[in-house]
């Protein structure tokens, strides 16, 4: 496909789009983004657009960097997944997408928060 994605990306707040977004991710994508903010900061991730072919074109989301051991959660499908908070300063997406099938992909927001904000209780 040709198209660049993933990356590192630092700032308090911005937004992540997968390749070709609105108009369809390629097939073979393999995009890592690594959110940092900053050092007492905590990150949400909310999803605006979210449409994946179901099972097959996949985004992980990592808790830290993208590895095995910090995997939080892996999104398909059609539904608007709810806003993940990260319980540090780096959060890590992984979208990976197969040879066939391609629907209109995603847009994230990401905003950091700082520590001890009365909204930001730790998930059970």
């Amino acid at each position: 496909s040709g198209q660049t994605c993933g990356g590192l990306v630092q700032g308090l707040n911005g937004t992540i789009e997968s390749p070709g977004f609105p108009h369809g991710y390629p097939n073979y994508a393999n995009c890592t983004w690594i959110i940092v903010t900053g050092e007492r900061n905590r990150i949400q991730l909310s999803f605006h657009t979210f449409a994946l072919e179901e099972d097959f074109d996949i985004v992980a989301i990592y808790d830290g960097q993208p590895q095995q051991g910090n995997l939080k959660i892996r999104l398909s499908g059609f539904q608007l997944p709810s806003p993940i908070v990260s319980t540090g300063s780096i959060l890590g997406l992984w979208f990976t997408t197969d040879f066939a099938v391609s629907a209109q992909g995603f847009k994230a927001i990401y905003e950091g928060k700082a520590y001890g904000l009365l909204y930001f209780t730790p998930e059970q």
